[in-house]
């Protein structure tokens, strides 16, 4: 009889302590799952500040910058009927930039940005053979400004202009940069009077 009793002694405790358990891992589990049901609800409820898109641009514009400071200096590139090479330098690749960001009366598209970047590009004249090209070392430098422009629209920023001011152009002359006038510039190829090439490759380029 106590043998019974003492085997039953210990069947129940052990059936508590297995209770307790599984009831320990439903709270613990449930809780689990309220705390991320919690996440996802303020996840999915938060709306975006000003600050943040401004962030978000800030990133953009380093990828942007990177990606073309990363373009090979001796890529050829064409355009009926002339071959040429450029490439550009940023004076500024790490941030932060001088974002002017103004809100719109627009809900699709709240907000516009601009940006404007110190940048040098250099180039060479216009060739009418690839080869030509590719084996010219004389290189020509614009400094100037770059205003680029974003529009914000549904939620992402989007580019939808660039434009390249020129402020100073000049001609390496040994190991020495000399400014160049624009008459000199269109001086450098004068096989279309009416349009010289400085004037096309600077419609393409800048």
């Amino acid at each position: 009889m106590k043998k019974t009793i003492f085997t039953l002694a210990i069947l129940i405790s052990l059936s508590m302590c297995f209770s307790c358990s599984t009831l320990k891992g439903w709270v613990s589990h449930d809780s689990k799952k309220a705390e991320t049901q919690q996440q996802i609800h303020r996840e999915s409820t938060y709306v975006p500040t000003k600050e943040d898109y401004i962030q978000d641009l800030q990133q953009i514009l380093k990828n942007e910058i990177k990606s073309a400071m990363a373009t090979d200096k001796n890529y050829v590139y064409r355009k009926k009927p002339y071959f040429w090479k450029n490439y550009s330098i940023y004076n500024n690749t790490e941030g932060p930039f001088d974002i002017n960001i103004q809100e719109t009366d627009s809900k699709s598209k709240p907000y516009i940005a601009k940006v404007e970047l110190s940048k040098t590009i250099y180039y060479t004249k216009l060739h009418n053979t690839k080869r030509d090209a590719e084996e010219d070392t004389n290189l020509i430098r614009s400094i100037g400004k770059e205003t680029l422009t974003y529009e914000m629209r549904n939620g992402r920023w989007t580019k939808i202009g660039s434009i390249f001011v020129p402020e100073q152009t000049e001609k390496k002359v040994g190991d020495s940069w000399v400014v160049l006038k624009e008459e000199e510039i269109q001086k450098e190829q004068s096989e279309e009077p009416k349009q010289g090439w400085f004037d096309r490759i600077r419609s393409w380029i800048f």
